[in-house]
């Protein structure tokens, strides 16, 4: 019988998984590290992800450090808390969503620098000459800093700030879920992944884009200019801002996340100031904008 529906089930179109096993799976993965305890579940709940950066870099490790693990892996140490964050990870070492594809000289700004992960993605690129990292959460930006401490030999190349970039200056509202540190922003309940059961509302500190990126600017007249802007529905304001202030014409790539509102207001945005523009979607509300300057 129990064939039989299998059958008829695999007919339909189902596809049929023994858990079991995959429990198994991940529960001899998570041995194989040898940690002293996995707190708060943290790396059993991650497993497929760090399964991914495993493949990718076999040399991974992880320990068992402070509230969560020290996970070290291409000459490079990352203090991770949560499952979002080991997401986060295999986003930018293993599928690449910032990669440069150029070997030209960067000077990067990182706008939603989180926990510090893509800032020391950028550093790690020889032809990345600095990036300045700017992010609004204190609890965020400081696990940030320590991250980036983490790895001296980068450490000169990271100048953050603990600020968020947007159209004025401005102290926001935003929801503050420490397992979801990455959603934290001015989305508030559109976002999917806050939880408003489990989240506290926090003040962050918002300065006017156009007040601050024109004396970094001014600093690299002779780096080509690196925008990465992934912060949580604060990319629409801060694009307009920058083509508004015609700072746009000083920039030349643009990797954006965007959120909610979909991808044609800011491409619209990019193509007006001359940019090439690759789209994708994520997901149903969220996507990636690559744009380079023709």
């Amino acid at each position: 019988m129990k064939k039989l529906i299998h059958s008829l089930l695999k007919s339909l179109g189902f596809k049929i998984v023994n858990t079991g096993i995959k429990e198994k799976q991940y529960q001899n993965f998570v041995k194989s590290f040898e940690l002293e305890n996995d707190p708060n579940n943290l790396v059993y709940s991650s497993a497929a992800d760090i399964i991914s950066i495993k493949k990718y870099f076999p040399e991974l490790t992880l320990k068992c450090h402070k509230d969560g693990v020290l996970a070290s892996f291409n000459s490079l140490k990352f203090y991770i808390e949560t499952t979002e964050e080991f997401f986060i990870l295999k986003e930018v070492f293993v599928e690449k969503d910032y990669n440069l594809l150029s070997n030209e000289s960067y000077v990067v700004f990182d706008i939603g620098m989180n926990i510090g992960i893509s800032s020391l993605f950028f550093g790690l690129q020889k032809n990345v000459e600095k990036i300045y990292s700017f992010e609004p959460v204190v609890n965020t930006y400081k696990q940030a800093i320590y991250n980036v401490a983490l790895n001296e030999n980068l450490s000169t190349k990271i100048e953050a700030f603990n600020i968020g970039l947007g159209a004025t200056t401005r102290v926001e509202r935003v929801l503050y879920n420490p397992q979801a540190k990455g959603n934290c922003g001015i989305r508030l309940e559109s976002s999917l992944v806050i939880d408003k059961n489990n989240s506290k509302e926090i003040e962050i500190n918002i300065q006017d884009v156009s007040t601050i990126l024109p004396e970094l600017f001014a600093k690299h007249t002779n780096y080509k200019k690196v925008l990465k802007i992934d912060c949580e529905g604060a990319e629409y304001e801060i694009l307009q801002k920058l083509s508004d202030s015609s700072l746009l014409t000083q920039v030349d790539v643009l990797l954006i996340e965007w959120h909610d509102k979909g991808s044609e207001i800011l491409e619209n945005i990019l193509l007006e100031n001359n940019f090439r523009v690759v789209s994708r979607y994520l997901t149903s509300i969220s996507g990636m904008i690559y744009a380079f300057k023709h």
